[in-house]
């Protein structure tokens, strides 16, 4: 694969994506001859072929991605040096060519991981808040041939050979930062760590040691030794620290409660019994609107959702046509997001969009522009419907709720959020707007008053709970 053929990392991703989405699903019901109805009315007899089938296709994209990964990790490095050298000579023109170099294989790495990405997803059934967990907002991006790369393959190729069993390597992934691997391993979700070489082989029988219950004079003996030399100090702690990660997203996982070892505080998964409402329909309908037209496609949800879809030159310019609308009807509290940010999220991969193939690589490669526009006042306006007060906070709250360290995802417009309260019995429960509940809205074609309603759902619950503990 030629990495600066534009054609041919398109086909490339388009087969992998086309291995995770949808061959296993068609190998499946073409093997066994069966309708999606027969599946459904008995699904327990189908359900391991099934399984195996999908399974089979994610250990091929999964090797085809590694590939990639590597040949484009190793060109960024050839860049890397290219580009140091031709700064320090002084070649402007080649300086930038080589910058466009170093964007154009980061965009292309990003993509092949969003591939991987699409595997979780499955592996996960769809629950972002099991994908916010598993991102622990770790900065860095680090290299394949840097980690323990060929025992995390050999390893994961064992538990594989399991045609029951997939494990992800992790280190293909963009949003995955707990473990070496991740998957399912005798029907159940695990994730799980991948030790190699003498140190780690030190480390391991440092913390056996610790925990067959030594007296504290014993331990403090074994730490002292241990800090004579700090690199082994420093191993032990992280992965100390990376055992304690995965066995609170262990706990997570299998109690919807626990603490999150992003933020350490204490969570728990609320879930409403209702069935949650997609606008997927209007999308799919903005695809065949743009068929029709010369360049545009357009449509409004609840009053303060606009989506602009955009090809040939007006393509460049959607967010300027977005502001202009909102100048017009005097809003100046809007927040424009280009679809291809979903990319860089944890929400549902491109890949599950309500959009033809064709169309969607269009969206992955610019030939077509996606943007939406939330109107924040008519947003807010919707709280009112589910006895909720939603209002602009000032300038000086919301600095606050930053500096307690509560703020980390608040969505702000011009250094302002958005508190949302509930009053019962003289008693006021607040939260505040997040970027996920925006992200929800776009990434996942949540209707925003359902998004609305959940808030009033979490905050309630949050209350009763709170009578509850009063009352014990």
């Amino acid at each position: 694969m030629n990495l600066y053929n534009l054609f041919e990392i398109e086909t490339e991703l388009r087969e992998i994506a086309d291995t995770i989405c949808k061959q296993g699903l068609s190998n499946f019901f073409e093997t066994k001859e069966i309708s999606i109805d027969d599946f459904i009315k008995d699904s327990k007899t189908h359900n391991k072929d099934f399984i195996v089938s999908c399974h089979t296709q994610f250990k091929e994209a999964q090797n085809r991605i590694i590939t990639c990964v590597l040949s484009i990790q190793n060109e960024q490095d050839v860049v890397k040096k290219q580009l140091k050298q031709a700064r320090q000579e002084n070649k402007k023109t080649l300086v930038a060519e080589l910058i466009n170099k170093e964007t154009y294989l980061h965009f292309a790495e990003n993509l092949f991981k969003h591939c991987a990405d699409a595997i979780v997803w499955h592996l996960i059934q769809g629950q972002l808040w099991i994908s916010r967990r598993l991102y622990l907002r770790v900065d860095g991006n680090k290299k394949l041939k840097e980690s323990n790369l060929d025992s995390t393959i050999l390893a994961a190729k064992e538990i594989n050979s399991n045609p029951l069993n997939f494990v992800l390597i992790t280190d293909i992934t963009n949003n995955v930062q707990v473990g070496d691997l991740i998957g399912i391993i005798n029907g159940s979700f695990t994730i799980a760590e991948v030790k190699e070489g003498q140190k780690n082989y030190e480390i391991l029988e440092i913390i056996k040691e610790l925990g067959t219950n030594p007296t504290p004079v014993k331990s403090k003996q074994i730490l002292d030794k241990v800090s004579e030399d700090p690199k082994l100090h420093e191993h032990l702690m992280r992965t100390i620290r990376q055992g304690k990660t995965m066995e609170e997203v262990h706990e997570i996982l299998s109690t919807d409660k626990g603490i999150d070892p992003t933020t350490q505080k204490e969570i728990k998964i609320l879930t409403p019994k209702e069935n949650v409402p997609f606008y997927s329909k209007r999308l799919s309908m903005l695809e065949s609107q743009l068929s029709e037209r010369k360049f545009w496609a357009y449509d409004v949800i609840e009053e303060c959702l606009h989506i602009g879809i955009y090809k040939g030159e007006m393509r460049f310019g959607g967010p300027e046509l977005l502001k202009a609308i909102a100048k017009t009807n005097n809003k100046q509290n809007i927040i424009i997001i280009d679809i291809l940010n979903i990319i860089k999220s944890l929400n549902k991969p491109i890949f599950f969009l309500p959009f033809t193939l064709d169309f969607i690589f269009d969206l992955i490669f610019s030939r077509i522009k996606m943007y939406f526009m939330l109107d924040l006042d008519n947003y807010i306006e919707l709280y009112k419907e589910f006895d909720l007060v939603a209002e602009w906070g000032t300038r000086k709250e919301t600095a606050k709720m930053n500096d307690f360290g509560k703020g980390f995802d608040i969505l702000k417009v011009n250094n302002r959020g958005i508190k949302i309260k509930y009053v019962n019995q003289n008693k006021t429960e607040e939260v505040w707007l997040s970027v996920g509940t925006v992200y929800r809205i776009i990434f996942e074609q949540i209707y925003p008053s359902y998004m609305a309603y959940s808030a009033h759902y979490s905050i309630g619950m949050t209350e009763k709970e709170n009578i509850e503990k009063e009352k014990s």
